[in-house]
């Protein structure tokens, strides 16, 4: 069985590089949104894009454009920046090289030296292009250069729960009354989702599709449903292999069972339905992430002796 340190650093190198890209992605649209258009209130335009990250009480003095960037972007000792994540994704890896390829290490070790130590709003499109960038080259080693062992399951475990939690963040960020096609592209864009959904829709771009689109379409690789179903059969992988199988009484892992309850949530509900109380939905979808991570924790990486 694989020690759970190794398994405990794999976990979180996916949720770092996942949160690196989904955070240059969703602040790469929004906040070019707010330099190209000039909201008449720039403070609640600049704490609305802090909230989405879980960033509650922020100064007059820190809602500008530039703020944003030093503290979302460039803030190595913020392990919720862009570098931050990266660079602790980096060690993590660091301390753990013999569980990576060797091309996975060179290519962290690449990113983490190439991040700027400021970014200027000018300049903010061409950083936040290159962490997209990184990451995606990263991933693209991890799929094309790992057996698919219990390393790489804890890896993209982790990949999973970091886009679910993000995706229900920008969800929950969302305003269900604005139904203008212009509120609704931007949402899809900072999902990476846009032209997915035109491919799949084919017409006009409409909020309550859009909503549908990135919480229950099941082919789409971001929507919650496609997240949750990979990280229950990793999570069914993972149980296998330590001998707690699915059995005639359900599933004992109690990772499992979180995951599998959110997704049947999903899964065998209409949209309008969950939309009743769309903020609370996001809020539990979360949760869910939180405990399924506790539930992890508890399981492989500190189990009780």
């Amino acid at each position: 069985m694989m020690l759970s340190r190794i398994a405990d650093a794999m976990f979180w190198i996916g949720r770092y590089v996942e949160r690196a890209d989904q955070t240059a992605r969703i602040l790469d649209v929004t906040l070019q949104s707010i330099t190209e258009d000039t909201p008449e209130d720039l403070t609640a335009a600049c704490a609305a894009v802090y909230q989405i990250f879980g960033v509650e009480q922020v100064g007059e003095e820190d809602c500008t454009v530039q703020r944003v960037l030093d503290s979302l972007v460039t803030d190595r000792m913020n392990p919720s920046s862009v570098a931050g994540a990266l660079l602790t994704a980096r060690e993590n890896a660091r301390g753990v090289r013999e569980a990576l390829s060797t091309e996975v290490w060179e290519s962290l070790n690449t990113t983490t030296l190439g991040l700027p130590r400021g970014v200027r709003p000018s300049r903010m499109h061409g950083a936040f292009q290159f962490a997209k960038d990184r990451c995606a080259v990263v991933n693209g080693l991890v799929d094309s250069s790992m057996t698919r062992d219990e390393a790489w399951l804890f890896l993209r475990i982790g990949q999973l729960l970091e886009r679910v939690d993000m995706l229900a963040r920008n969800l929950q960020d969302h305003d269900l009354a604005d139904a203008s096609s212009a509120g609704t592209v931007m949402l899809l864009r900072s999902c990476s989702a846009h032209e997915a959904y035109i491919r799949t829709y084919r017409g006009r771009v409409r909020s309550s599709r859009a909503i549908e689109f990135l919480l229950l379409d099941s082919i789409f690789p971001r929507s919650a449903v496609h997240c949750l179903s990979e990280l229950d059969e990793a999570l069914e992988t993972l149980a296998k292999l330590h001998g707690n199988s699915f059995d005639r009484l359900g599933a004992a892992e109690p990772g499992r069972r979180i995951a599998g309850r959110a997704l049947a949530s999903l899964r065998f509900r209409s949209l309008d339905d969950i939309i009743v109380d769309f903020d609370e939905e996001m809020e539990q979808l979360q949760m869910v992430t939180g405990a399924v991570t506790r539930a992890l924790g508890t399981t492989y990486f500190h189990p009780a002796h």
